[in-house]
């Protein structure tokens, strides 16, 4: 330090005392008689002079300040409080896009006027939060639903009509195994490609249900025939031929009477004849037959004869009508007569085949050689056989 200069630690104490000094005549000035200096007018601050920090604290009120001069840049940070806001003043335009969060909407505060038709989407619905009544009566549409999100369980009972279900979609796994029963069976809904093949079992026919018109012709075979059901009326006339007829089947108890068409006669009054020119017919022996077709005709005749000369004979024949039978004339040679036991029986066949079907008369004529010829018992037997 220099001689004669005076230290910073006195110094101190001369400077707090001249300051405190200064301060008191200022405010006896400003606070006793303030008139002693003239006004201080807007003119006689130069502009911008009134800086920040002579401003006393809350000096500065709302008519001080010009309207609508108070910018964004002179408002701090987080100033405007909820109660410096007007009510309602807050517009539209002054709220920034996207500036209302879910913590500054109280709850319950948005109404559906408030929010735009159509601007909720997915995203904004809590899972779960679309539940039944909220749901407009048929506003779930086909579009709306998820392909194959009805199940079962969503179905009520009865609720698919026939009119929900596509024409032909029902396949056999839809229907339940029994569950086609008659009353749902249209009637002739079943055709031949819909029963499978031996399906229909003998339970299932109804009794005299099965016609002529159901079976194949020549079908029907000895296995499906019970034992005795072919009766006499179910077999056509001629419809058995001799194929049909098993060898030795047919017994003397199957044919009718007259079945195989005979007449016999037969006479113990004796006959005599001395004819020898011409065919007489012998006495009782002439029979009737009637044939109902072409038949062979056997004739058997035989009789106990003789006659009263030597070395003479007895010619018989058999007429069918008109016409002669075979063999045509036969001779006998009885033993001359000299009592009744030197008679002598005979017995001759003859035959007339393929007779037509009609009444015939079958009779024996005889002539002699000569002398007397005696015919004693005699018989005639006709049969007609099938040509």
């Amino acid at each position: 330090m220099s001689e004669g200069a005076i230290s910073i630690k006195k110094a101190i104490p001369i400077i707090v005392v001249t300051w405190i000094l200064s301060l008191i005549t200022t405010l006896g000035i400003v606070y006793v008689a303030p008139n002693i200096f003239p006004p201080l007018t807007t003119e006689k601050v130069a502009d911008n002079a009134i800086i920040t920090t002579k401003l006393a604290d809350g000096t500065v009120t709302s008519a001080k300040i010009l309207d609508g001069t108070i910018t964004a840049v002179d408002i701090s940070n987080g100033a405007i409080v909820t109660i410096k806001v007007a009510n309602d003043s807050i517009t539209t335009e002054k709220i920034a896009d996207g500036a209302i969060i879910t913590v500054k909407l109280a709850d319950g505060s948005v109404t559906s006027a408030k929010i735009l038709d159509g601007a909720i989407t997915t995203l904004d619905l809590a899972t779960g939060s679309v539940t039944t009544i909220k749901l407009a009566d048929g506003s779930v549409t086909s579009g709306k639903i998820a392909d194959d999100a009805i199940i079962t369980t969503k179905l009520a009972d009865g609720s698919v009509t026939s009119a929900k279900i596509l024409d032909g979609n029902i396949t056999a796994l839809d229907l339940a195994d029994g569950s086609i029963i008659t009353v749902k069976l249209v009637d002739g809904a079943v055709t031949t490609a819909k029963i499978a093949d031996g399906a229909i079992i003998t339970a299932k026919l109804a009794d005299g249900s099965v016609t002529t018109a159901k079976i194949l012709d020549g079908t029907i075979t000895a296995e499906d025939l019970a034992t005795g059901s072919v009766t006499t009326i179910k077999i056509a006339d001629g419809a058995v031929t001799t194929v049909n007829i098993a060898d030795y089947a047919v017994t003397n108890l199957k044919l009718a009477s007259y079945a195989i068409p005979f007449n016999s006669t037969y006479s113990t009054s004796p006959d005599d004849t001395d004819s020898t020119l011409a065919w007489v017919d012998m006495d009782g022996m002439s029979v009737t037959l009637t044939l109902d077709r072409t038949s062979h005709i056997l004739i058997i005749f035989s009789t106990e004869a003789y006659t009263n000369q030597q070395d003479k004979q007895i010619s018989v024949r058999a007429l069918v009508d008109a016409l002669v039978a075979y063999p045509g004339s036969i001779g006998l040679t009885p033993r001359e007569y000299s009592d009744y036991s030197d008679s002598r029986a005979y017995t001759c066949t003859l035959y007339l085949p393929s007779v037509s079907a009609g009444t015939y008369t079958v009779k024996i004529q005889w002539m002699v050689s000569g002398g007397t010829g005696y015919a004693g018992s005699r018989t005639l037997t006709v049969i007609a056989l099938p040509a």
